[in-house]
C-alpha cells in the first residue's frame, strides 16, 4: 500500500505548480500575504466567526468517546466558537490508512480538516501533493492562544514542526512535563540508609561509589545478613537511565548520543571520556556494586527485587518508585540523586518534550483561517484541560499540587463530555512543584525536593532533539543510524560485565565505526541541524 501510495505521489506531483525548496524535496508556493477573514472577529476573541463556519473533523473513533457528534465538548465548541461541527469518525487506529487511501484517489472525498498525530514526513509529503495546506501566514498573523501558551518555553517550538522545505503542514500540540523532562536521566537513593549510616547524599561519582560500599558492607536494613544490593536496574534501564545518569558526569549523554560544540554535531561514543566513564561503571560491576542482573533482567523482575521488606536496594535505576504497590511505604522513601559531578564538570540529562503535529487542514477546507483559528482555541488553557478531563467541577477538581488534576470521570469510561488527546492541545506546563501533602506513599514529593537540583545543571544548548531530516537524510540515517545506536548500547553492555577488555578491545570498537557509516550519519544530521537552526 505505502509503495502504491508513493507512486501515486510522484505522479501526482508532477502535474502541480511548485517551486524549488529545500534539500532532496518541492514546496507548494504559500500566500505571498495575508488576508484576513471578513467573517472572523479578531484574534482571541469569542466567538470566532460572526456567521457559523461549517466544518467537517476527520477523526479516530476512540472506545471511551460515545458520539463526537452530541460530545458536551463539542456543543462547547459550536456555541462558544460559532462553528457547525461535523465529523467524519474512522475506525479505531485507522485515520492514517483512510487519508491515504482518499489521497490516493485524488483527495475529492477529504474532510475539511483531520485530527489526531500525524508524522512530520507523511504531512510534509501530503503538503508537496497539494493536499494538505501550509500554516505559516497564519501562525505569523492570527496564532493567539497557541502564542501565548508558549511565550515563556525557553525554545520555539514551531522550529520543530517546520518541514525541511520551509512549510509548517498543520498545527501543533504540546505536553510539556518538567518532570518528566528530567525522568530518563533519573537514580534514586533509599533516604533511611543514608539516614542510618549518617551519609549525606553523593554530591560526585567518587562519593557514589563510596555510598554504594557503604550499603554492600554496613547492613543499612539491619537484619544481620549480607543480602543488600546497592544498585539495580533493568534492561530497558540500562540503556536510558543508568547511562544518562552515570555517563553523562564523564561525557555529555543524551537520547541517539548526540554531542553539540558551538553548533557542530558529534557523537560521545567514540571519545576518550567515554572510555573513562565504562571504566567507572565496571568498577560498580566488578566490586559488587551493580547487580549483573540489571543487564538482562525486565521491568517486573526488577520490582519483584525491591519490593520486599526490610528493603534490601541502595539504589534504583528508574523514573521514580511509581512501580511499587500503592500501600508499600518505600514508594515516597526513595529520592532522586541529584546530578552527579564527574571529570565533565556538572551537568544533567534533559529530554525537550517537543511538539506534534495534531491537526491537518485539507484542500477541500473552505474556510482554511477558521479551521486554523479552532485548533488555535483548542490549544488554550481551558480547551487543552477539557479535552482530556471534561467539564471542570463536574468531571475533575484542582489537584493539590501545581497543574494536577482529580478525576471525577476516569480516563477510560465510556463517556460524552470529552474528545480524548486528539487536538492540537498544549497542556499546561509541570514546574515540577511537588508539595508534601503528609502522604507517607506519595511518589511526587520526593521528586519535587531535587527538581531545582536537575534544572540548576541543564544545559539547553547541549540538547540535540526532534531533528527533521529531508528524504535524502532519512534514507542515510534508516540505513545506518539504528544498527550504530544497538552497536553502542551491545558494546558498553559487554565491556562493563567484562565479555571484552576496555583496553585491548577499544581500538577495534571504535574502527567499526567507520564501516557503519558513522561519518555519513554525522554529515546528515549536521546537514539537518543546520537547516533548522541556522536560517
Amino acid at each position: 500500500m505505502r509503495k502504491l501510495f508513493f507512486t501515486f505521489l510522484i505522479i501526482f506531483t508532477a502535474s502541480l505548480a511548485f517551486t524549488s525548496g529545500g534539500q532532496g524535496g518541492t514546496q507548494i508556493v504559500a500566500p505571498s500575504s495575508y488576508r484576513p477573514d471578513p467573517n472572523l472577529n479578531a484574534p482571541g476573541v469569542l466567538p470566532i466567526a460572526k456567521n457559523r463556519v461549517p466544518l467537517k473533523i476527520g477523526i479516530d473513533s476512540q472506545a471511551n468517546v460515545q458520539d463526537f457528534e452530541t460530545n458536551w465538548m463539542t456543543n462547547q465548541l459550536r456555541e462558544r466558537a460559532n462553528f457547525d461541527l461535523t465529523f467524519e469518525v474512522y475506525p479505531a487506529g485507522q485515520r492514517n490508512q483512510q487519508v491515504e487511501l482518499k489521497i490516493m484517489a485524488g483527495g475529492a472525498d477529504l474532510p475539511d480538516v483531520v485530527m489526531g498525530t500525524i508524522d512530520i514526513g507523511v504531512a510534509t509529503k501530503y503538503g508537496q501533493a497539494g493536499m494538505i495546506i501550509p500554516t505559516n501566514i497564519y501562525y505569523e498573523n492570527v496564532a493567539y492562544w497557541s502564542k501565548d501558551r508558549v511565550k515563556d518555553l525557553e525554545y520555539n517550538p514551531l522550529n520543530y514542526v517546520t518541514s525541511y522545505d520551509g512549510n509548517i503542514y498543520g498545527l501543533y500540540g504540546l505536553n510539556v512535563s518538567v518532570n518528566n523532562s528530567y525522568a530518563p536521566g533519573r537514580i534514586n537513593i533509599f533516604e533511611p540508609w543514608l539516614e542510618k549510616l549518617n551519609i549525606r547524599m553523593p554530591q560526585n561519582v567518587n562519593e557514589f561509589l563510596n555510598v554504594l560500599r557503604a550499603f554492600r558492607d554496613q547492613d543499612p536494613n539491619g537484619n544481620g545478613i549480607k543480602d543488600e544490593i546497592p544498585l539495580i536496574s533493568n534492561n530497558t534501564g540500562m540503556q536510558s537511565n543508568y547511562l544518562f545518569a552515570l555517563m553523562t558526569p564523564f561525557i555529555y549523554t543524551q537520547d541517539n548520543f548526540w554531542l553539540i560544540t558551538n553548533g557542530v554535531i558529534d557523537v560521545p561514543f567514540n571519545k576518550p571520556a567515554w572510555r573513562d566513564g565504562i571504566r567507572y561503571s565496571k568498577q560498580l560491576y566488578d566490586e559488587g556494586l551493580l547487580l549483573p542482573l540489571s543487564f538482562t533482567q525486565d521491568a517486573t523482575q526488577m520490582t519483584a527485587l525491591i519490593s520486599p521488606d526490610p528493603a534490601k536496594v541502595g539504589v534504583v535505576n528508574r523514573i521514580s518508585l511509581s512501580n511499587l504497590g500503592a500501600n508499600d511505604i518505600k514508594r515516597g522513601q526513595y529520592l532522586p540523586i541529584p546530578p552527579l559531578e564527574g571529570p565533565a564538570g556538572r551537568q544533567s540529562f534533559y529530554r525537550m518534550m517537543l511538539p506534534e503535529l495534531k491537526m491537518i487542514i485539507t484542500k477541500n477546507c473552505k474556510n482554511p483561517e477558521a479551521a486554523f483559528r479552532l485548533g488555535d482555541l483548542l490549544g488554550n488553557e481551558e480547551f487543552s484541560i477539557m479535552c482530556r478531563w471534561g467539564e471542570k467541577g463536574v468531571d475533575w477538581l484542582p489537584g493539590p499540587e501545581y497543574n494536577t488534576y482529580v478525576e471525577i470521570l476516569p480516563w477510560g469510561t465510556l463517556q460524552n463530555k470529552y474528545w480524548g488527546e486528539l487536538t492540537p492541545r498544549i497542556f499546561p506546563f509541570d514546574e515540577g512543584n511537588f508539595p508534601d501533602t503528609g502522604n507517607p506513599f506519595d511518589i511526587l514529593y520526593p521528586l519535587g525536593r531535587t527538581i531545582n537540583e536537575f534544572k540548576k545543571y541543564m544545559k539547553l544548548d547541549s540538547v540535540v532533539a526532534g531533528l527533521i531530516y529531508n528524504e535524502q537524510e532519512q534514507e542515510v540515517m534508516r540505513d545506518y543510524h539504528s544498527t550504530i545506536l544497538s552497536y553502542v548500547r551491545e558494546y558498553f553492555a559487554r565491556f562493563v560485565t567484562g565479555d571484552l577488555d576496555i583496553d585491548r578491545d577499544w581500538d577495534a570498537y571504535i574502527n567499526d565505526f567507520n564501516r557503519m557509516g558513522l561519518s555519513n550519519v554525522i554529515r546528515v544530521t549536521q546537514s539537518a541541524y543546520d537547516r533548522m537552526f541556522k536560517r
